[in-house]
This record gives C-alpha cells, structure tokens and sequence, in this order.
C-alpha cells in the first residue's frame, strides 16, 4: 500500500514545516505534494491517477484566501467515490471556531483536527489514529 501526502497551505513558513516534519516522521522518500491554492489542490486531485490500494493524507489549512478549506471540503464530498476513498483529511488551523471545527469533522473524510503549529508529536498521533505506522503501512490490530 502507499501512502503520500498533499498538503494545502497558504503560508510558505507552514509549506516548509509541514514537508519536514512529513519527511523526518516518514522518511525523504515519501511522496509529498504541496499546494498554496485549494483550487489548484483540487485540481491535482481529481486528475490523480492513484492505484487501488494508495492512501493519500491531506494537511489541510482552514483560513486561505479565495477558497478556504472549508469550502475545499465540501467540494471534494462532491467527488466520486472513487476519487475520494483514497483521502483522509487533517484540518491543521489557528482557528478557535469550536463551532465550525465540531461540525467539520463530522465530515465522512475529515479524520481531525490539529492546532497549529504541527509538531512531529501531532503529526504521529494522527497516523496512528488513521492506523499508519511510519513505514506508511496500515496498522493491523495489536501491532
């Protein structure tokens, strides 16, 4: 099975933080993407050629300008299910908007919600909730 990230982050400063932390957690060789519009996340996405069994975990910003991520949310629920199935997304935001934070992670493929700033510790206990151990493959219970 492999596991990539997409991370869509307006701010460089959290781009760059983001990609090392993947990578010191990961290891280099796995596949990240980053984007600084939601739009052109988006995009990327839906012309994804992903293989059946590939897992894609999205660090996704909440405040960006034009399309911010909680509308990047509700159109990606309009994907297709085959699009979509390969997806978890992570909300990492500032954001103290308990009420929109609540409502989205009700959201199918919403997994949770980070406080920024990440740190290795919030990235690892988000793939051991997804049950990715850090060679990228699913955890079996008990592992």
């Amino acid at each position: 099975m492999g596991l990539s990230f997409v991370i869509i982050e307006n701010l460089e400063i959290d781009l760059y933080i983001a990609d090392k932390l993947i990578k010191m957690t990961m290891g280099d060789n796995v596949p990240i993407e980053t984007f600084m519009s939601a739009e052109t996340a988006l995009d990327h996405i839906v012309s994804a050629k992903l293989k059946k069994a590939e897992r894609v975990i999205i660090l996704l910003d909440l405040m960006m300008p034009r399309l911010n991520g909680a509308d990047f949310i509700t159109l990606f629920e309009t994907l297709p299910g085959r699009i979509t199935n390969h997806y978890h997304i992570v909300i990492v935001t500032s954001s103290m908007n308990k009420a929109e934070l609540d409502r989205l992670v009700k959201k199918k493929h919403v997994e949770t919600v980070i406080a920024k700033p990440l740190t290795q510790e919030k990235l690892k206990a988000v793939l051991d909730q997804i049950q990715i151990n850090t060679n990228g493959k699913k955890a079996r219970s008990g592992e």
